[in-house]
C-alpha cells in the first residue's frame, strides 16, 4: 500500500474555501426545496429549529455521500484531495456522520456557545461576535501543532485528508 501523504495546510484551506462556495449553493437549493414546508407550518421557534436541522441534514447528505462514495467532494477533487480513515480506507456512513458532527460542533457549536457566554459580558455585541468567531481558528490552527498536521476535527474523528498523486495522461 502506498504511503498516505498529508497535503499542506494551504492546499487544504484552498479546497475548504472552494467547498464553502459549493456548500452555499447546496444550502440555497435546500432552502428552496424546504421553503414550502415553512409556509404551511406555524411561524414559531420549533419551525425554525426544524428548518435548520433539515438544512444540516441536506449538508450531510451532500458531504456524507461524497465522502462515502469516493472520499471526495467536488472541491476536494479539484485540489486532488481525498478523505480516508486512519488506515487509508474510505469512510462508512457512521464514520462520515461522526466527522460531520465533530466539525459541526467545532465550527458552529463552539462559536455559538462562546457568543452566548460573551455577549452579556462584553460592552459591544460586534466585539463579542468577533471573539466568538475567533474560535473558528482553533480547528485550523491545530494543524500547525499536530504531529501529522491534521485539522482538529480530523484528529478527533479519526480521519485524514490525503493528497492524491498526479494522473499522467496515457500515451496514445
Amino acid at each position: 500500500m502506498t504511503e498516505l501523504v498529508i497535503p499542506g495546510v494551504g492546499r487544504r484551506m484552498a479546497s475548504l474555501f472552494y467547498e464553502l462556495l459549493l456548500l452555499v449553493a447546496v444550502l440555497l437549493g435546500g432552502s428552496a426545496l424546504l421553503t414550502p414546508l415553512k409556509a404551511v407550518l406555524p411561524p414559531d421557534m420549533l419551525t425554525e429549529i426544524l428548518f435548520r436541522v433539515l438544512l444540516a441534514a441536506v449538508l450531510f447528505a451532500y458531504l456524507g455521500l461524497s465522502w462515502v462514495k469516493s472520499g471526495q467532494t467536488v472541491g476536494m477533487k479539484t485540489w486532488r484531495l481525498k478523505l480516508v480513515d486512519r488506515n487509508g480506507i474510505l469512510l462508512r456512513w457512521p464514520h462520515a456522520l461522526l466527522r460531520y458532527l465533530v466539525a459541526l460542533a467545532l465550527f458552529v457549536g463552539v462559536p455559538a456557545v462562546a457568543y452566548l457566554v460573551w455577549a452579556p459580558l462584553m460592552s459591544s455585541l460586534p466585539r463579542a461576535l468577533g471573539a466568538a468567531l475567533a474560535w473558528w481558528l482553533l480547528p485550523i490552527a491545530s494543524a500547525f501543532i499536530d504531529p501529522e498536521r491534521l485539522f482538529l476535527h480530523d484528529r478527533l474523528a479519526g480521519t485524514r485528508v490525503v493528497l492524491l498523486p498526479l494522473r499522467r495522461p496515457k500515451a496514445a
